[in-house]
């Protein structure tokens, strides 16, 4: 099991070292002090977990977990720490435990059990069913492999289930809701709104028949998904992720990836809340065409079969079919 730690404190990361090397199985693949270093090492390592402190100079360890859960969404994040009072929030993450300090070797051993059961799960446990999500291009709903047609009855219930799932991890606050969806309301009206839209979507769920859940409480809600739901831009961020990191340029993976990616992250909503991972996933789309523009290059024999199909899977996009115009 590879691990890397983050503390701004040296004595207690060397602490947290020199217990995690008394146990047998796991390998420390970085030691951090800065959460920069820690985000660069998750991008371009194999890492299976990450131990953090919470209060850092720098940035607050819950909000750095989010940043590393966006990047690596399997990734399991302990919080090592002597406070306790964002032990709640630390679990909205799916952080897989909140140790105190100071750390006992017997509880740190628990903490790597846990961490191997969920793995052993997530890779052995076959699905009995998968609800796929495809959201890279067109939106489209499969139950096993069959499309379900799904009617919503506004423009604003469809936008804010994506919003529930695009910020799942997270509690999401009304507050926030009624400020970016119903700004131009009275309060009164506005949390109207927000209820009658998420009982429209609580019934569109009902419909497909998919395990969501819309958990609300005084001040927020909680979005919980069952294990059998995939949505397709994580899975494709991952598979991306590990393609890049490659030192030898795997053209199958690479082509897999650009046969998926069929259009913008949940192309024809047009919302301030998705531009960011928008970008992130289509730079991350421009640089696998760029890879394999630079292999077909390199190749003494370039293959006109590869570039055909370069050409016509990216023939959508007017960037990169002149990227590609351009190069080839």
């Amino acid at each position: 099991m590879k691990i890397c730690i983050i503390d701004d404190e040296p004595l207690a990361l060397q602490y947290l070292d020199f217990l995690l090397n008394k146990i047998a199985g796991v390998q420390v693949t970085g030691k951090f002090n800065n959460a920069t270093e820690l985000i660069n090492h998750v991008q371009t390592e194999d890492v299976d977990a990450v131990l953090m402190d919470i209060h850092m100079p720098d940035i607050l360890g819950i909000d750095l977990a989010e940043q590393l859960l966006n990047i690596k969404p399997v990734l399991n994040i302990a919080f090592v720490t002597a406070y306790n009072e964002y032990a709640v929030r630390a679990f909205e993450l799916n952080a897989l435990d909140y140790i105190l300090k100071p750390v006992q070797l017997e509880r740190l051993q628990l903490t790597i059990e846990r961490i191997k059961e969920k793995d052993e799960i997530l890779h052995k446990t076959p699905l009995k069913a998968a609800y796929h999500i495809k959201n890279l291009g067109a939106v489209r709903f499969y139950k096993e492999e069959s499309p379900i047609e799904v009617k919503w009855r506004t423009s604003k219930a469809k936008e804010l289930f994506f919003y529930f799932l695009q910020n799942h991890r997270n509690t999401i606050r009304k507050e926030e809701l009624i400020d970016f969806m119903w700004t131009h309301l009275s309060w009164e009206k506005a949390n109207s709104q927000l209820y009658s839209t998420v009982y429209q979507i609580r019934k569109v769920i009902q419909q497909m028949g998919f395990p969501i859940k819309i958990v609300s409480q005084e001040e927020s809600y909680e979005i919980t998904l069952g294990e059998e739901v995939v949505i397709q831009s994580i899975g494709w961020k991952q598979a991306a992720w590990r393609a890049l990191q490659e030192n030898d340029i795997s053209v199958k993976a690479h082509m897999k990836l650009l046969e998926t990616y069929q259009g913008d992250y949940l192309q024809g909503i047009e919302s301030d809340w998705i531009l960011e991972e928008r970008k992130e996933i289509r730079n991350i789309w421009l640089q696998i065409v760029d890879n394999l523009i630079k292999d077909t290059l390199q190749n003494k024999s370039p293959s006109s079969r590869n570039i055909s199909q370069i050409s016509a899977l990216v023939s959508f996009d007017e960037e990169a079919r002149i990227l590609v115009n351009e190069k080839l």
